[in-house]
């Protein structure tokens, strides 16, 4: 059974509790996103004797409403936060548990800080996701079982004064260069990056992931599909693809 009057005391006194059923409560924090609704959270028991607190979704569901996508990038950036407030994110739902109503404050307090900071995730711009996008390609092939065989920004001369710089070189028999593509800018420049790989005559084998949100022509999609070795589309499997077709 939660004791209110002990949650109230051991929470800032601009927090409120409005009772919505039986052992339930709707926590009133005097916070708010940025079109005006309160951060929504719950109080409740979580069926262990402990109390819950919980967004019931809410928080995502509101993101969603700007067409907003959870990206490869953006699900690191969540599960920071997640992390960093020593909070839960279980099925889309963000939640904390405190053993009593005297450590409820500090529970509250770590719900309210993830509930703002995952809020503003939103005001991260298309192109400030994008911008990452190479360093988590490379962040991704570091911690794979390959990793011993990659290299990062290896120059290589295909022909007499004519130099690549792949985004990761795979060592073995046919080495696998791979480039990632997230913009126009580098749909171009891998491409003229396989061109030169085709036509140098050497074992050289490639791979291009093209990212989830990358905002390129179909003209430019289809030309990096049909140039290089192994189109890759997205990251979510990007490294289990790469190991399989590294061994090929």
């Amino acid at each position: 059974m939660i004791d209110a009057d002990l949650f109230r005391k051991s929470v800032c006194r601009q927090f409120d509790l409005e009772e919505i059923s039986q052992n339930e409560y709707l926590v009133h924090t005097g916070k708010y996103f940025d079109d005006g609704d309160e951060l929504h959270i719950v109080l409740k028991e979580d069926g262990e004797g402990k109390i819950l607190l919980t967004d019931e979704g809410h928080t995502l569901m509101w993101l969603s409403y700007e067409d907003f996508k959870l990206t490869p990038v953006r699900k690191s950036i969540l599960d920071g936060i997640v992390s960093q407030n020593r909070v839960n994110l279980d099925e889309g739902r963000i939640t904390v548990s405190a053993a009593s109503a005297e450590e409820a404050g500090e529970a509250l307090s770590s719900m309210v800080q993830a509930i703002i900071q995952a809020a503003d995730m939103r005001r991260l711009s298309h192109s400030n996701v994008m911008s990452t996008f190479l360093e988590d390609i490379k962040e991704a092939y570091k911690k794979a079982a390959l990793s011993s065989r990659c290299e990062f920004r290896k120059k290589i001369e295909v022909r007499k004064g004519d130099f690549i710089e792949p985004d990761i070189f795979i060592s073995g028999d046919a080495p696998v260069l791979v480039y990632g593509v997230n913009n126009p800018e580098r749909a171009k420049e891998a491409f003229i990056n396989l061109l030169f790989v085709r036509d140098s005559g050497k074992n050289y084998r490639t791979i291009v992931v093209i990212g989830d949100d990358a905002e390129i022509s179909k003209k430019d999609r289809d030309r990096l599909i049909n140039t290089a070795n192994r189109p890759i589309m997205g990251t979510e499997e990007m490294i289990s693809i790469t190991e399989r077709f590294v061994e090929a």
